[in-house]
């Protein structure tokens, strides 16, 4: 991986070959470069490669660090698949690795040779097929739109084709989270209008695009001029040059191909199952969007939900639509690290940008992000293009027009982080509100208008969300804010639940430490290739005050999120992003032997480390070609066991109220159940209520059985839960009884219980 630092002697045929070997680079270089600001890219460090015995003592510093880092890497306790493996359980990664070589592995195969055997049933791969194409389909729409709204802005030369695309995703995606939520909430959504919806969006997209494209640009000269400053100055040429590609290119290939696979297996995460996939269920089985009193996390910001929505829509199906959706968002993770890989290239490391793109990808939690549907990975990607276009806005001097539109689609994607989910008002919204009236001022003479351009891009794409919320509940930002706003079933008691369970925690030094301890590496799905070359960013020159900049931002996310948040380790990751155009720069400290041949052993030993640790099951699902039919009922009964016997063994039209436990996405039959955070509905139906009062309430809403799960409500209720009502206790269920309400069947486990509804004829005529 290691390239040498000029091409100033190489032939120009030699330059020419190397150009049109590499497939990937030449639409990212085209157009990507940026004019930095001359405090930010002057050349205020030390020369990297002094031969003095200052540069000696710095490499001997580094080689020691960095082989200790490995070993701490290597051997740490893995805190999560330790809680997996068994009570006294204590996994490390170097026994993770040992499993994988042959010779050394305990028992009869090894974790390489499991991965091959889960990829080795292609004849199941015909299956994902049409739900890989409903991803791809939806991909491409989002792109089209995205990409014509940057051409409408003018700024899609600038970023360049391949930059574009990736910015284009994200920002289509975002587009057609709004519309679908419009959409939805007046029932105008089926399987033809979706179909036809996202055709025509394409067709319109395309068009705009082209008309755009077709007017001149303004200054496009001097701005080609601009993009091309940092193209020729990664080294080699030709054929060497091709070779020094390939292992980038291998690793990219492995984890994206695993990443897709993954991302079309039924999901098993707690969240997904109770809300992100179950809310786009629930409004796909209603055939609009509605609120839904008894899932208060559905009235959070949905823009990465209604990407599953239109999938479910586009293929006619909740349970497949959902996993052409969460392939759809694992297509964030290659669009980051191509803004990643953009970034570090505009500030002038062509070959740190490469290190970047695999640092990124190559990270178990990005997998994970791929593979589950959380929010987070999208969230990434806005804060990686938040940061790519802020650069742009930032750098922008042909005319105050370009910097209005520049400060425009920073808005829109700040707008889109917030859509993602709340904590992006404090991640991203207000710390690039800072940057853009920062820009303001440096400019003479001032106007307010590139300031007004960046609210009205995050109000273009948040304001939906929130209005949403106040026809529904009143209160704009609900569940939040329920102590000044108000909110529907919302009490002090339940908000001192939700304050407790997601506000902030106490200030000690010991979760502090461990905190830091699993952004460094600790963390089962974190790499430790961030603090092994964030640090070496500074030592690069001329990339110091750049890096103080960016290294500012990684701790003002830090921080926000220990002293703002629950801590809940998903909330950090948008640091990974910023984190990685750090460590581009810092692999790219220099030239010098020595390090580039520990910087290459560092990197193998981590992403041979990552990619076997990924494979496994600690990291997400890994039945990478398993039959779908087969997994979706397996996937059922290794979450829940009583859950899945509910949902096979009732007679047909039964209908069961659920009780205690939200994780209901993969039940195929109707439901009633409620959030934690909701009211409990079977206390709404029972609590001072007589017999014929609850029989009427029941019959109302056809519920036929009653499942308690007491289990989970031991969970809820545990110390540092999130608690549970505590009108729900067995003796409830025994009154019913005895009244001649409920009848107690079977257990379907053994802290499940069942209840049929008895319904008299004399009651049926009430």
């Amino acid at each position: 991986m290691r390239s040498r630092d000029s091409a100033s002697d190489k032939p120009a045929a030699s330059r020419r070959t190397a150009e049109s070997i590499e497939s990937i680079e030449p639409a990212l270089n085209k157009a990507e470069a940026i004019e930095l600001d001359r405090s930010w890219s002057r050349s205020d460090d030390s020369r990297s490669n002094d031969p003095g015995g200052g540069f000696q003592k710095r490499i001997a510093i580094i080689w020691i660090a960095e082989l200790l880092l490995i070993g701490w890497y290597m051997l740490v306790p893995l805190p999560n698949a330790g809680a997996v493996a068994g009570k006294g359980v204590s996994l490390r990664r170097g026994m993770i690795v040992n499993d994988s070589i042959p010779g050394l592995a305990i028992g009869n195969r090894t974790i390489i040779g499991l991965a091959i055997d889960d990829l080795s049933h292609i004849q199941n791969l015909p299956q994902r097929v049409p739900i890989f194409l409903t991803a791809c389909s939806i991909a491409a729409v989002a792109i089209a739109v995205g990409w014509a709204l940057l051409s409408v802005l003018g700024l899609d030369r600038r970023l360049g084709r391949v930059v574009s695309i990736a910015t284009g995703y994200g920002l289509g995606m975002s587009v057609l989270g709004v519309l679908t939520l419009i959409s939805g909430r007046l029932g105008l959504l089926s399987t033809v209008s979706v179909r036809c919806g996202l055709g025509a969006a394409f067709i319109a997209a395309m068009i705009v695009f082209i008309v755009a494209r077709s007017f001149p640009k303004p200054n496009e000269a001097d701005t080609s001029a601009n993009m091309n400053m940092f193209i020729d100055r990664e080294s080699g040429g030709g054929f060497g040059r091709f070779l020094s590609k390939i292992p980038f290119a291998v690793v990219i290939a492995l984890f994206l191909t695993l990443m897709a696979l993954g991302a079309m297996l039924p999901t098993i995460e707690y969240d997904a199952l109770s809300y992100h996939l179950q809310g786009p269920k629930e409004y796909y089985l209603a055939g609009r969007i509605r609120f839904l009193p008894h899932n208060v996390y559905t009235s959070m910001p949905f823009q990465v939900e209604m990407g599953h929505l239109l999938a479910m829509y586009t293929l006619g199906d909740w349970w497949r639509g959902a996993l052409a959706g969460q392939a759809a968002v694992m297509f964030y993770a290659p669009a980051t690290a191509i803004l990643i890989y953009s970034t570090v290239r505009a500030l002038g490391s062509p070959r740190g940008a490469w290190f970047a793109f695999v640092v990124y990808l190559s990270t178990p939690w990005i997998y994970r992000l791929g593979v589950l549907p959380y929010v987070e990975g999208p969230l990434c990607f806005f804060h990686a293009a938040l940061v790519r276009t802020s650069l742009l806005a930032w750098n922008e001097k042909t005319s105050l027009t370009a910097r209005v539109k520049s400060w425009f689609l920073v808005g829109l994607l700040a707008g889109a982080a917030f859509g993602c989910k709340y904590p992006a008002l404090i991640s991203a919204v207000v710390p690039f509100a800072v940057v853009a009236a920062i820009d303001l001022w440096k400019h003479k003479p001032r106007s307010i208008r590139s300031f007004v351009a960046y609210s009205a891009g995050v109000l273009l794409i948040a304001s939906p969300w929130l209005i949403k919320n106040v026809i529904d509940t009143g209160n704009p930002v609900y569940p939040l804010g329920c102590s000044v706003f108000g909110g529907p079933n919302w009490d002090a008691a339940r908000e001192r639940q939700w304050v407790n369970a997601h506000g902030p925690k106490p200030i000690a030094i010991g979760p502090l430490v461990d905190a830091l301890l699993d952004i460094s590496g600790r963390s089962d799905w974190q790499s430790c290739l961030y603090v092994a070359l964030v640090p070496l960013a500074f030592l690069k020159p001329g990339s110091k005050r750049i890096s103080i900049i960016l290294l500012s931002y990684v701790l003002y996310l830090f921080a926000t999120w220990w002293l703002l948040t629950h801590r809940l380790d998903r909330f950090w990751l948008p640091l990974l992003p910023v984190a990685a155009v750090l460590s581009g720069l810092g692999a790219d400290w220099t030239t010098d032997r020595r390090w580039t041949m520990l910087r290459g052993f560092l990197i193998t030993m981590v992403i041979a480390t990552n990619l076997i640790y990924s494979s496994t099951a600690l990291t997400a699902p890994n039945e990478w070609t398993a039959n779908l039919d087969e997994i979706r009922g397996r996937t059922q009964m290794r979450l829940n066991m009583p859950l899945y016997r509910l949902d096979r063994e009732l007679p047909p039209g039964s209908k069961p109220l659920i009780v205690g436990q939200a994780s209901v996405f993969h039940l195929r039959r109707p439901i009633v159940y409620n959030t934690v955070f909701n009211p409990e509905t079977i206390e709404s139906i029972v609590k001072g209520k007589s017999r014929d009062e609850i029989i009427h309430k029941l019959t109302e809403l056809g519920i036929t059985h009653v499942y308690v799960d007491w289990n989970e409500i031991s969970r809820f209720r545990s110390e540092g839960n999130y608690g549970f009502s505590p009108f729900v206790q067995p003796e409830v269920f025994d009154r019913l009884v005895s009244e001649g309400v409920l009848k107690k069947l079977d257990p379907l486990g053994a802290q499940q219980d069942l209840y049929v509804v008895l319904i008299r004829p004399d009651d049926k005529k009430q």
